[in-house]
Order: structure tokens, then sequence, then C-alpha cells
């Protein structure tokens, strides 16, 4: 009866998945933010930026650490000055630039 008791309190191996809903449909993220992304195509140095955003930075022969940039969409993604254009790019997570926001767009005097 105790190790009866005993298996009751062990947490299963693998849990299920807890999917996690918000109450209030106006707090859902807006649609230019996906936040984090794992995997994703990479992109090499001179195509063209398809959406603005945080990128990851991949250097050939590591000869510098991974690390995130900022790319605006319609812009071409750089050749590093060590490893030319055997660099590449991957979208971490969308955002959108400052400027372009309908928040902080700049206004035309009337």
């Amino acid at each position: 009866m105790g190790s009866a008791r005993l298996q009751g309190a062990v947490p299963p191996l693998r849990p299920g998945r807890v999917r996690f809903r918000c109450a209030d449909e106006r707090s859902r993220r807006r649609p230019h933010h996906k936040g984090r992304l794992q995997g994703g195509l990479a992109y090499s140095a001179g195509s063209t930026v398809l959406e603005t955003g945080i990128y990851e930075v991949t250097h050939d022969q590591a000869h510098r650490d991974l690390h995130d940039v900022v790319m605006l969409a319609g812009d071409v993604f750089p050749a590093c000055d060590t490893c030319n254009t055997r660099v590449r790019f991957r979208l971490v997570r969308t955002a959108p630039y400052i400027f372009q926001d309908p928040d902080f767009e700049s206004q035309e005097d009337e």
C-alpha cells in the first residue's frame, strides 16, 4: 500500500506539452514579431534581406564568435572583411524598424 502512494507521487518521465493561450485577444503579439525562431534558412552575403529583424551571423572558420545584427528588408547582406562571402546570416526574430512602425513614423506638417 505504501508503494502505491509512492508511485503516484513520481512525476512522469515524459510530461505532455503544455500550451498557454492569451485570455485577451488584444494581448497577442503583433504579426511583425514572430518571437525567437529555431533553425531557419541561412542567407549568404549578396542576398537581399527579405524581412527586417535580428539575424545571427556565422563566420567561416569561426574567426569570430556568433553575433547578432539588425538588418532591414530590401538591404543586401554584406560580405565580411575577413571571410568575404563565406559569412552566413540566419533570422533569429523579426522586428520592425522603429521609424517604419505606425506609432513612430514621422508625420508631415499639415
